[in-house]
């Protein structure tokens, strides 16, 4: 019996990689939509899964400026924190503002959100790749 697990993690970094990819693509065609934390969710999924497709991406002149930059960077940059920072806090508001009725589960909602905030502030960059 062969250990399956490697495998389908493997498709679904490949899978994740091209949704984020896409959303990528999305981000660089329309103005005001982010294009960079899709292109570096992308890298992350193929890196974990595809040396082609990471390879592919690093020959692809936009990404790769972005990617290298990211990866010569000792920690995150303040800007790309602060823009986690802001996507998770509009989530946050229309789960509180159209879904969620309770006010202990808003109390919850809240908190959470300023524990998440809090660490996405303090966390160390991860390499792409060594």
């Amino acid at each position: 019996m062969t250990n399956k697990k490697p495998i389908i993690r493997k498709r679904i970094n490949i899978a994740l990689g091209f949704i984020s990819l896409g959303l990528a693509y999305i981000g660089i065609a329309l103005p005001g939509v982010p294009g960079t934390p899709f292109i570096l969710l992308t890298a992350f999924f193929f890196v974990r899964s595809s040396d082609k497709m990471y390879n592919w991406l690093l020959r692809k002149k936009i990404f790769a400026k972005i990617i290298n930059k990211f990866n010569d960077n000792e920690k995150l940059p303040l800007t790309f924190k602060l823009f986690v920072i802001m996507q998770l806090w509009i989530s946050i508001s229309v789960a509180l503002i159209w879904f969620v009725n309770s006010y202990s589960a808003r109390l919850i909602i809240f908190i959470i959100g300023i524990f998440c905030s809090i660490l996405i502030l303090f966390i160390k960059k991860i390499k792409l790749k060594e």
